[in-house]
């Protein structure tokens, strides 16, 4: 079976990891790992972290490239794909991104949903506003949002609806109803014992001729190493660890492709960025973050899944 999933796992394309990939500040790993721990201990993570400019994401959102250019290279790769244009999407984990809601909108999805386990998104609507206006400068005939007071207000203007907690908040998705399924970088965030679950909830909520689209980043968050394969379950899966922000659940390519098959989706690795040889980490992972050799070459993967 482990030997099927490799095969499955297999990527279409590779590309060369370039030198530095999300090697992040010039710290050591320790370091980083000891000021995130002692942060999260005293309190300071999540919106506080954010507020002193302690966590910051590695992209800029009012960037034309993010706003604009990834979510239409998603409706081109999805028409490409089911031989139609998507008319429904659901992105999971868009943090911030949730200002692209009038760009979405402008590239004529009907209806839109975004899933996350916690709020991080703009509550205000001034970013909505200057989403919708960079998207018209653009040419696309995004809603005009002049009069909406709040967040509520713009995003159902744009057909979009935000839901807030774990895999249960997709409850209120109808079945079959999304087109296109997207998430950047956030699977491997997903604690183990939720990924089935969510999968589960995706396969329900995803239409039959539907797609998914997973950019999933298999690298620690500690350098852009493989240093999270040395801990024992108990305290990498611990509270700490994850109110530090650097939790993922290091499952490799194979596991990953395996848990999308169990939910019922076919899958294929459109593309996979691999090092030449095995980057920074532990001589012998913990027996408890033991997985196949080839994995743990594979820096980052894109999936595209579709019911099986």
């Amino acid at each position: 079976m482990e030997q099927r999933i490799e095969e499955a796992a297999r990527p279409r394309r590779e590309v060369p990891a370039p030198p530095g990939l999300s090697r992040g500040a010039p710290v050591p790993w320790w370091m980083k790992l000891g000021m995130k721990l002692s942060l999260a201990a005293l309190g300071v993570h999540g919106h506080r972290a954010r507020a002193l400019g302690l966590a910051r994401p590695s992209y800029d959102a009012t960037e034309p490239a993010k706003l604009i250019a990834v979510p239409r290279a998603w409706l081109d790769r999805a028409e490409a794909l089911i031989g139609r244009r998507p008319r429904t999407l659901l992105e999971i984990g868009p943090g911030g991104m949730v200002v692209r809601a009038p760009v979405l909108a402008g590239l004529g999805l009907r209806r839109v949903w975004f899933a996350d386990p916690a709020d991080s998104g703009p509550a205000g609507p001034a970013p909505y506003r200057s989403a919708a206006e960079l998207a018209r400068s653009q040419g696309l005939p995004a809603p005009d949002l002049a009069g909406c007071r709040d967040r509520g207000a713009a995003l159902a203007r744009c057909g979009a609806t935000l839901l807030i907690g774990g895999p249960s908040a997709l409850a209120t998705i109808p079945d079959g109803a999304i087109d296109l399924v997207v998430s950047e970088a956030v699977l491997e965030h997903v604690r183990r014992e939720d990924m089935a679950p969510l999968l589960q909830q995706l396969r329900r909520v995803t239409a039959p001729d539907g797609i998914g689209l997973h950019g999933i980043d298999f690298q620690d968050h500690l350098g852009g190493g493989l240093q999270h394969l040395r801990f024992s379950d108990q305290f990498w899966a611990s509270p700490l660890v994850g109110r530090a922000g650097i939790y993922v659940n290091r499952l490799g390519l194979s596991a990953m492709v395996g848990r999308f098959r169990r939910a019922g989706f076919e899958v294929t690795v459109g593309e996979a960025v691999v090092w030449e040889r095995r980057p920074p980490g532990p001589r012998k992972p913990h027996p408890e973050a033991t997985r196949p050799v080839a994995d743990d070459l594979v820096a980052r993967a894109l999936l595209e899944v579709r019911p099986g």
